[in-house]
């Protein structure tokens, strides 16, 4: 079955999620705040300021999927709930029947030991916060059917981990896990979602290796020839994120399930 899809957002995610979806039969359109951006991409695209009634109000009535991919700012937090519970009242509006948010693996905070979808969540930042409040509301939302995909660290070709901590010193956690999943797997979990109407659920997109912090990092930075990271001794409890059960719900297989492999194919 094909939809018309909204996606809000064509940065990193959204702009090649559009893509993907369309190669895959879909009518997407994607909104932007840059007027430049109009025009200039294979993707249709559409001006959005959640901010501006007029804006909202442009947006058409023929959508029956909508897919939020924005994330928080991070210089304003406090944005991001108001700027959501306004996107969603824009789907009511709009008729829109099946709403996808990508939320983040940050909702269990500093929960110690295996997360699953089911783990009660422990939200610390007020991104977090905002996050789990949203997906709640979703829940409760009669208007139309919301599943949430929470996304551990996202890497890429133009978002390589190496340089995260490169030539860093005194970096804590050297043997706390990595979570983190492919921009090309998060596209694929969320294409297959879609295609198998997968609504009213939670998900995770984690890959299912997780090398210590030290592991990873260090030959990150060693593959793209910069400094590696220094580590301290200090170490704490961490939390391993298992995406695994919602791989197997969704029958899915991971692209890049060794993020240590990831790194030389990089």
């Amino acid at each position: 079955m094909t939809h018309n899809i909204l996606i809000i957002g064509s940065g990193w995610l959204g702009l090649p999620l559009a893509k993907s979806l369309i190669q895959q039969g879909h009518k997407v359109t994607a909104t932007t705040t840059n007027c430049e951006k109009i025009g200039s991409s294979e993707v249709p695209m559409q001006l959005l300021n959640t901010d501006d009634n007029e804006s909202l109000a442009s947006i058409g009535d023929d959508f029956d999927v909508m897919i939020i991919t924005i994330p928080p700012n991070r210089k304003a937090p406090e944005n991001y709930l108001p700027q959501l519970i306004t996107l969603q009242q824009l789907a009511i509006t709009k008729g829109i029947t099946k709403l996808l948010f990508t939320s983040s693996t940050s909702v269990w905070g500093n929960y110690e030991g295996i997360v699953d979808e089911n783990t009660p969540r422990q939200p610390v930042t007020q991104s977090a916060q905002a996050m789990v409040k949203f997906e709640t509301a979703l829940q409760l939302e009669p208007a139309f059917k919301a599943t949430t995909i929470h996304l551990a660290g996202l890497i890429g070709n133009d978002r390589n981990p190496g340089r995260f901590l490169a030539g860093k010193s005194d970096v804590a956690n050297p043997n706390a896990p990595v979570n983190l999943v492919a921009k090309e797997d998060v596209i694929g979990i969320i294409s297959q979602i879609i295609s198998q109407a997968c609504w009213q659920q939670s998900f995770i997109a984690c890959a299912p290796t997780h090398p210590t912090r030290q592991e990873f990092y260090s030959t990150a930075a060693q593959t793209l020839g910069l400094t590696p990271p220094q580590f301290s001794n200090q170490d704490q409890a961490a939390k391993t994120i298992n995406g695994q059960l919602s791989a197997d719900r969704l029958q899915y297989h991971y692209q890049y399930p060794d993020l240590l492999k990831w790194l030389t194919n990089h």
